[in-house]
């Protein structure tokens, strides 16, 4: 994912690989990508600059490979980081997965090599995640530290996502995902040879990108929303979306009343 680069940032990398499309890389290398309050930082500002630019319309987010040239997605919250006094907090964790997650533009988890507890609550906050065949994913959040509910929203995501009976073996057993499984669950939508993961999701991102912006708008919001209501609910709010958001539609008339439940056959 090549393209220009956003100077400003220490521990990330904002790039425009192709029109419309953002790119962020989580970079620290040597770390393993790992997360510290700095860099949740950055990542915070660079969501916050995607929801403003109308010139995005859908963005990556990725790790940057080893310093041997492995790939590398992010070992999560990097624990040497609060003896350092740069630890991140939760409040800024919750925050900034919540964001992602809320975000009306789409968002798609570049996910090859190890992505581990903190690293698979972004993820998990993405729409969508991509995976190279060295993907290793993993929730160490009961193994290192006792509680299986993650800090930032994990359990929910995880549960909302591939189920309650998978989200509880991840969660309870610690054990890794690769990345034939985390496709076959539903985790990712997509798997890729490591070399080629990078086109194939910069190719998922043009086709987006491609799309009507306010349209994706609208089927972003309900169906985020449309899964946690009963059906005519659902209908509903399809019908007064677009005026609520204030985008204008061709349904008008009989669609609109039969999406909004007042008809029926």
């Amino acid at each position: 994912m090549q393209g220009g680069a956003t100077t400003g940032y220490a521990h990330i990398r904002y790039e425009t690989p192709a029109e419309h499309v953002a790119a962020v890389m989580l970079a620290r290398p040597e770390r393993l990508n790992a997360l510290h309050g700095p860099l949740l930082d950055e990542l915070t500002d660079a969501v916050r600059r995607i929801e403003r630019e109308d010139g995005v319309r859908v963005w990556l987010l990725a790790g940057a490979p080893r310093p041997d040239g492995r790939p590398c997605f992010s070992a999560g919250v990097d624990l040497k980081s609060f003896a350092e006094k740069r630890g991140v907090t939760t409040e800024q964790g919750f925050a900034l997965t919540n964001a992602i997650d809320d975000l009306a533009k789409p968002s798609i988890a570049v996910i090859d090599g190890v992505c581990t507890t903190g690293a698979a609550e972004l993820a998990l906050a993405c729409d969508f995640r991509l995976v190279g065949e060295a993907a290793r994913i993993s929730d160490w959040h009961l193994k290192n530290l006792g509680t299986g509910l993650g800090a930032w929203g994990a359990s929910t995501r995880w549960a909302r996502l591939v189920g309650a009976s998978r989200a509880k073996e991840i969660i309870l057993t610690g054990r890794e995902l690769d990345a034939a499984e985390a496709e076959r669950i539903g985790f990712a939508s997509a798997r890729h040879p490591s070399e080629r993961l990078g086109d194939a999701a910069l190719a998922m991102a043009r086709a987006i990108a491609a799309m009507d912006p306010q349209g994706v708008r609208l089927a972003l919001t309900h169906i985020d929303r449309a899964a946690d209501l009963p059906r005519d609910e659902a209908l509903r709010l399809a019908a007064d979306l677009p005026r609520w958001l204030g985008v204008a539609t061709a349904m008008k008339g009989k669609d609109a009343e039969i999406l909004g439940g007042r008809k029926r056959r």
